[in-house]
């Protein structure tokens, strides 16, 4: 019987990271096709991605990719939590996908399960500590990851592992919560993938402050 692979993704843009992490996924998993559920026209932080949607998609085809779902912009430009609950629902939905692999800072998923543990259950401790760090007035992602690093207690094994804002973590424990018995990979991403990231990120929000400028007339 065919085995499927979901990944979910940004794709913005989709770059070697990506085919790597396409391709390394497929091969540990055996799967015979990829279903993709990418973000559309806005990225999670809720600017606009770098490319369009269909070239997204047309460059995931290419790659290996056989099936492109949109997350739509509801979920897509929404808080982990709900970016995370759009994307597993919609793999739930098809009921034909196996297994489901990401990008992480690590690879460790013994150490992801922890934080998704805690998500899913939100013990009191936790609880107590959150609502402990969201009166210092600082966000809730922050406060979040603060009170995971407090509750866990495992600061040198931990602090690299939280990917902002938490979307790893909060996928796994929607797994939990949505389709329990969905195999979840991880691949960690490397200090080259990383870069291109962090490069991407800075060319976009400099296209992003030159159209801002441009709409109010302060470009000449």
């Amino acid at each position: 019987m065919s085995k499927v692979l979901g990944i979910v993704a940004e794709y913005n843009p989709f770059h070697n990271g990506h085919l790597y992490h396409l391709n390394k996924s497929k091969k540990l998993t055996g799967a015979d096709y990829t279903i993709a559920i990418i973000g559309g026209s806005f990225t999670q932080r809720g600017s606009t991605s770098l490319i369009d949607k269909w070239s997204k998609a047309k460059m995931s085809l290419l790659n290996g990719v056989d099936l492109v779902i949109e997350l739509p912009v509801l979920y897509a430009t929404s808080s982990a939590e709900n970016f995370a609950d759009g994307a597993i629902k919609i793999l739930n939905s098809l009921n034909i996908v196996d297994y489901i692999s990401f990008g992480a800072e690590t690879s460790n998923v013994a150490i992801l399960d922890k934080f998704a543990d805690v998500l899913y259950n939100e013990p009191k401790e936790y609880q107590n500590l959150l609502a402990h760090e969201l009166k210092k007035g600082i966000s809730f992602p922050k406060a979040r990851e603060n009170a995971l690093l407090m509750y866990i207690n495992d600061i040198r094994n931990s602090v690299n592992v939280l990917s902002s804002p938490v979307i790893v973590e909060t996928i796994l424990s929607e797994i939990k919560l949505i389709i329990p018995s969905l195999s979840a990979f991880t691949l960690a991403r490397t200090a080259l993938n990383v870069l291109f990231f962090v490069l991407c990120s800075l060319i976009h929000e400099e296209i992003t402050v030159v159209i801002s400028a441009s709409a109010q007339g302060t470009v000449k």
